[in-house]
C-alpha cells in the first residue's frame, strides 16, 4: 500500500478521537506506518472535531486538500464542513445522526436532509445509522465503533481482526465485548446495502 488518507469528522463527545486511535492501532497491528493529527473546533463537548489518519508511505500528519481516500463522519453536517478534503474518488461513510446546532434551534438556519448532503459531497457516499447499530449491539455509545465496521467493509485495507485487536488494546476489558459486537454488526449492516 502506497498511502491511505482517512478523515474522521464529528462533534466533541462522539468518540472521534477514540475511533482514530483504533484505526491507528489496527494499522500498527498490521505492521503499517501510521501518523495521526487531531483538530478540535471547541474545547468542549459539541465542538467540531476532525482527525487525520494517514497510513502507509506518509511523512506529514495532515491530509492535503482533495486527497482524502475515505471520510468517516459521525454527524451529517460535519461531513459538509470538510468538503475541501473530498474528491471524486473519495468514499464517505456518513452517520445519519443529527446534532442540531444552536443556529438551527434558533431558526437562523436549516438542517440539510440526506439528499442535500449527498448532492454536496463528491465521490461515493454511504449513509449509515451508527446509533441504531450500536443500540442493537448493546450500547448506543459504541456508534463510533459501529461506523468503523462499516468503514472496514468498504475499505479493504484494514482487517476486522486487526480492528478487534485494536479495540482490545484501546478499551478497558469491560467494554471490549460490546464494542467488538458493534464493529461486527456495523460490518454486516453495510454489507447488506
Amino acid at each position: 500500500m502506497r498511502r491511505l488518507n482517512i478523515l474522521l469528522t464529528g462533534v466533541g463527545g462522539q468518540g472521534i478521537l477514540t475511533s482514530s486511535t483504533i484505526l491507528a492501532r489496527a494499522a500498527i497491528e498490521e505492521g503499517k506506518n501510521v501518523i495521526t493529527a487531531e483538530t478540535h473546533g471547541m474545547a468542549q463537548r459539541g465542538g467540531s472535531v476532525e482527525v487525520h489518519v494517514r497510513i502507509g508511505d506518509v511523512y506529514s500528519p495532515l491530509i492535503p486538500e482533495g486527497k482524502a481516500d475515505y471520510v468517516i463522519s459521525l454527524e451529517m453536517v460535519e461531513a459538509l464542513r470538510y468538503t475541501k478534503y473530498f474528491s471524486d474518488r473519495t468514499v464517505s461513510i456518513i452517520s445519519e445522526d443529527r446534532i442540531i446546532p444552536p443556529s438551527v434551534s434558533r431558526s437562523e438556519a436549516s438542517y440539510p436532509d440526506k439528499d442535500t448532503v449527498r448532492k454536496n459531497l463528491p465521490g461515493k457516499v454511504y449513509f449509515f445509522n451508527a446509533r441504531a447499530v450500536a443500540n442493537r449491539a448493546g450500547n448506543v455509545l459504541a456508534a463510533n465503533v459501529a461506523i468503523l465496521g462499516a468503514f472496514c467493509k468498504v475499505c479493504n485495507h484494514l482487517s476486522v481482526s486487526s480492528l478487534e485487536k485494536a479495540i482490545e488494546y484501546v478499551f478497558p476489558q469491560k467494554l471490549v465485548e460490546v464494542n467488538v459486537k458493534a464493529l461486527r454488526m456495523g460490518y454486516e449492516e453495510l454489507k447488506n446495502q
